[in-house]
């Protein structure tokens, strides 16, 4: 079940990566699609499938809505695909459902409202840093203490 399920997000990927493809951008959707056939049995080739429908978005360059379509539905046959359990109840739990969904609408929002704000090039940087301090705090502990280094 598993497969079939994982298929369908795949072919759910391929085509919203394939809506506003012309031209060169054909050519990634071709490997795609050969990909996510040979997926079906190798677990790599469905993350070569991904990379693939990545490089037809880049070279079509889609409406931000969809590419967060092709990003969720990739998200969810990757899950599926290189899950461990029979069912697909234990690839796709409620955290990670809910931080794809918001990380796209997060995508989408950003893609979409024109910001002219001079100063968020500087800020970006130092954030994504914040960000990753915050969130290997709790793993970079001393083995002495067992805690964060806080």
């Amino acid at each position: 079940m598993t497969r079939l399920t994982s298929l369908a997000f795949g072919l759910l990927m391929v085509a919203a990566g394939t809506v506003e493809s012309t031209g060169p951008a054909l050519v990634p959707v071709v490997v795609a699609v050969v990909a996510l056939t040979v997926g079906v049995v190798v677990r790599l080739a469905a993350t070569l499938a991904v990379v693939a429908v990545a490089a037809a978005l880049a070279l079509s360059q889609p409406s931000p809505v969809v590419a967060a379509i092709a990003g969720l539905a990739a998200t969810a046959y990757l899950v599926i695909r290189h899950a461990e359990g029979p069912d697909v109840a234990s690839a796709l739990t409620g955290p990670t459902v809910l931080g794809a969904f918001g990380l796209s609408a997060v995508a989408v929002l950003g893609a979409t409202v024109p910001l002219g704000l001079p100063w968020v090039p500087l800020v970006a940087p130092l954030a994504v840093v914040a960000a990753y301090v915050i969130v290997l705090d709790r793993y970079a502990g001393d083995s002495g203490r067992d805690g964060p280094l806080r």
